[in-house]
Order: structure tokens, then C-alpha cells, then sequence
């Protein structure tokens, strides 16, 4: 059984609450017989867990009592131990030319997946669904902007992307890295710019896309490093080393509460966090219908 996973065992439903007490004030979402939750952690009060849930495409979060629900039962379920031999087996035979930094870092990840709740196939299916299709089957450290002007015109131009580049102008940037990530996540493009948190020229390329989830941008690697303890502004290159690479991606799935997602099957909700829109999605489901049964006890 996958022990955070449970379902609402009571015929007349289950209230989450806002707070472990039952009154008419605390009540936040009344979960039918059935629905699944995930347990996020105990609480002060022993009968009562703190949850989550996602309920008709809205994600909530709260309080109710554990003697409501029951343990959800998977036949895929497997040990941890096992769930990261099997995760290196799959890696190895779906990204075979995969980069040396990358496989070392989900060999020695298992502490780090249970730390941040991947201890189920479905998750880790889905986590690493995200981390294939972003990194090009784990073999891009850096985001490439290595593209020639119609490419740049697809992924970047009018109607496709803020930057709004022009054909003029893509002819200037083609196979031109620094000018063209400056262009699209830097001062070049003031909107994309404030969002990623670059103030500085050279920013956009000296924070382009990086390590397993392409942390992007000067803000994010300075949110990243301050959750993991690390100095991912000023060594954008700690992303994507071995030692570390896993704990800004981890972190960035646990911020977006991303297994409550990932146990309700979710793809389009994960890749929009983590993607910030659907680009690469069906790749993603392409990856994720590989890699599950190579990751499920019954597969």
C-alpha cells in the first residue's frame, strides 16, 4: 500500500476543514465516499491529518478526521529500495545516452525522493515523465539556444512567444546564444524579465534553462538555492552537478504540491507548473506511458 494515499470511507462524505474542529465555521469541502486525498502530515490532535485533494480541477487543502478515510490500496505499489532499482533500470533503457550527472544524481537520489513524498511509481513515473521531456531524455544540462532564424521565428516570434521577435531580427540572433537568451529572458524582453527576476545584462543566459527541471531565471535560482541551503545564484553550475542536481527539481515539485497531482494522474496540472504553460505535452504522456509499467510491481 502506499502509505499517504487514502480514500474517503464514510457513505455521507467527508468535510475537509480548515482547521482540526468540527463546527459549522471550520467547514471548507464536503469530499464524496471514494474521493482519494493524500496525507501531507499529522497534527496536534492524534484522530486528525492534515490533506490534500484535488476535487473537479480545484486543488484544496486542509483538515479532517483519519478515522474517515481508508488506506488506499495499489497493486503497483513497491519498497523504496526497490523503486529506485527499477527507476535506474527504466533511465538506462529509455535514456540511454543519458548525461553522466544526471544518472549519478537519481543513484544516489533515494533519500532525497522520499524527503520530498516520491515513494509510489505514479509519482515517480510522473516526475520523471517532466524531467525526460524537459531535458531532452536527460542529456541537456543548459538550455541550448543554439537555433536557426526560422526555428527562432516558431518557438519565439510574433504570436508564439512574449519576446515577440521579428524575421529582421531573428536573422541578427540565429546561433547567437547569449544575444538570443538576452533577447527572450532578459532586459530584451522587460515582461519575461521581471518574471524570471534577471536585472542584470547577461542574465538571461547566465540563467537560461538548468539541470533536471531547467530552472530559469535569476529569481528562481536564488528561491532554489535558499530552499536547498546552496548558492545557485552566484553557481548557477551546482543546478546540474551531481551532489545537488535532484534538490531544486524536488524542491519545485513539492512547492507545487505536485503528488496530490501525480495521484490524480494530473499530466496537464504538473506540466503547466512545471512548464509554466503545455508546451511538450504530448511527449510528456509519451514518457510517462513508458516509463509507469517499467516502475509498477505488476509491470
Amino acid at each position: 500500500m502506499a502509505e499517504d494515499r487514502f480514500k474517503v470511507r464514510n457513505s455521507a462524505g467527508m468535510w475537509l476543514r480548515t482547521e482540526p474542529l468540527v463546527n459549522e465555521a471550520t467547514k471548507k469541502v464536503l469530499l464524496p465516499k471514494g474521493q482519494v486525498v493524500t496525507k501531507l502530515g499529522d497534527t496536534s490532535k492524534p484522530d486528525w491529518w492534515h490533506i490534500a485533494t484535488s476535487l473537479g480541477g480545484v486543488d484544496f487543502e486542509g483538515f479532517s478526521n483519519k478515522n474517515l478515510m481508508i488506506a488506499l490500496p495499489s497493486s503497483g505499489a513497491v519498497g523504496m529500495a526497490e523503486l529506485m532499482n527499477r527507476t535506474i533500470a527504466a533511465v538506462n533503457l529509455l535514456a540511454p545516452r543519458a548525461h553522466a550527472n544526471y544518472v549519478e544524481a537519481l543513484r544516489q537520489g533515494a533519500p532525497l525522493f522520499a524527503k520530498h513524498g516520491i515513494t509510489t511509481p505514479q509519482r515517480m513515473a510522473h516526475f520523471l515523465a517532466q524531467a525526460m521531456q524537459e531535458t531532452g531524455s536527460f542529456t541537456i544540462l543548459r538550455e541550448s539556444m543554439n537555433y536557426r532564424a526560422a526555428r527562432i521565428m516558431e518557438i519565439f516570434g510574433v504570436g508564439h512567444h512574449s519576446a515577440r521577435i521579428t524575421e529582421v531580427e531573428a536573422a541578427t540572433l540565429a546561433h547567437n546564444e547569449p544575444a538570443l537568451s538576452e533577447r527572450v529572458y532578459g532586459l530584451g524582453n522587460p515582461g519575461k524579465a521581471h518574471e524570471l527576476g534577471n536585472t542584470e545584462p547577461g542574465d538571461g543566459f547566465h540563467y537560461r534553462g538548468n539541470g533536471v527541471l531547467q530552472t530559469t531565471g535569476r529569481g528562481n535560482h536564488r528561491r532554489m538555492g535558499q530552499a536547498c541551503g546552496l548558492d545557485f545564484e552566484g553557481h548557477p553550475e551546482l543546478v546540474s552537478a551531481p551532489e545537488h542536481a535532484l534538490k531544486p527539481a524536488l524542491q519545485e515539485w513539492s512547492d507545487g504540491n505536485l503528488n496530490v497531482a501525480a495521484d490524480h494522474d494530473d499530466i496537464v496540472k504538473i506540466t503547466k507548473v512545471i512548464n509554466g504553460g503545455v508546451n511538450g505535452l504530448p511527449e510528456r504522456k509519451e514518457f510517462f506511458a513508458r516509463l509507469f509499467p517499467l516502475l509498477k510491481a505488476d509491470g
